[in-house]
């Protein structure tokens, strides 16, 4: 079972069902099938506040990631029979999406699918080197 659990700032016109297969897509095709994963798509100010109190950079992003497990270790914590473990959280700023896809020629929805995709390969251990 894969639980997504998606959290949208009330002004955000999101196409939630398009943000909800794009996250199982990912997932499903590296294999995982019982997971849960937290999605946020909020505000430049909270992206901000995030990036600066738990990162330590200094001003806006256009996604963060914050994995609850360490790679490969998914199973380290029991958790009750059919309860998935959590994978992480994913926060991705709405205003930066916007930006983003007027400067590149794409759809809102289509920017937010792209910055979840590099999210969750965060999660599940990519990195940018």
């Amino acid at each position: 079972m894969i639980r997504i659990n998606l959290f949208v700032g009330s002004r955000y016109p999101v196409n939630r069902k398009m943000i909800r297969e794009k996250a199982q897509e990912v997932l499903l095709a590296k294999g995982i099938d019982h997971i849960e994963i937290d999605i946020s798509i909020v505000g430049s100010r909270k992206i901000k506040k995030l990036n600066e109190s738990e990162l330590k950079h200094e001003g806006t992003t256009d996604v963060l990631s914050f994995p609850q497990h360490e790679k490969n270790k998914l199973d380290d914590f029991p958790l009750p029979e059919g309860i998935p473990p959590h994978l992480g959280d994913i926060v991705i700023s709405f205003p930066e999406a916007v930006k983003n896809a007027k400067k590149f020629g794409k759809m809102v929805d289509q920017q937010l699918c792209f910055y979840l995709e590099h999210g969750m390969m965060h999660l599940l251990g990519y990195h940018h080197d």
